[in-house]
């Protein structure tokens, strides 16, 4: 696996990425609009983030096999110590502890390069994996809010954990 920041040159793959794996994203998370699986959509998504990562307020990888991408991770909201931690892998890429790579790496950069002092995650609980992931990297819960997210009309809870100090 090689882990790459998130950069224009990556429109092509990380489209591919979003397309092939929305209806697994989509059953586990609130959906993108069908603009974002465009060319356009991607590139401007792209876009958006390279400007955050600039600013010093995001940091964004992908996470490649040979020139597939398999997996996402996002710091965001960087600010005062602090940001929130997402990732998502490709379906296919499940149980092969990609999720596990992508936060080991997100909390590396957040600690040495950003110098923050506290991740936070939030997780729906349809997505067991997940939690577990984030549990065995030492994030706690610290709030849980019920029926917050409608995913193809089911309510979901959604728990909030989070990692201090990092």
């Amino acid at each position: 696996m090689i882990v790459k920041p998130l950069a224009i040159n990556h429109l092509q793959a990380l489209l591919q990425f979003e397309l092939e794996n929305r209806a697994w994203f989509e059953s586990l998370i609130e959906p993108r609009g069908d603009d974002f699986y465009t060319l356009d959509g991607v590139a401007a998504h792209i876009g958006e983030w390279v400007e955050k990562v600039h600013q010093g307020r995001a940091y964004s990888v992908l996470l490649f096999d040979e020139d597939v991408v398999v997996a996402r991770g996002n710091l965001k909201g960087i600010s005062d110590g602090s940001a929130e931690v997402g990732y998502r892998v490709a379906q296919q890429q499940g149980s092969k502890g990609l999720a596990s790579l992508c936060l080991s790496h997100l909390i590396s950069e957040a600690r040495n390069t950003f110098k923050l002092r506290e991740l936070q995650a939030r997780v729906l609980d349809n997505n067991p994996a997940s939690f577990r992931v984030l549990q065995k990297q030492g994030f706690e819960k610290f709030e849980c809010l019920p029926e917050s997210i409608n995913i193809q009309g089911q309510d979901w809870n959604c728990v909030g954990l989070r990692k201090f100090p990092l």
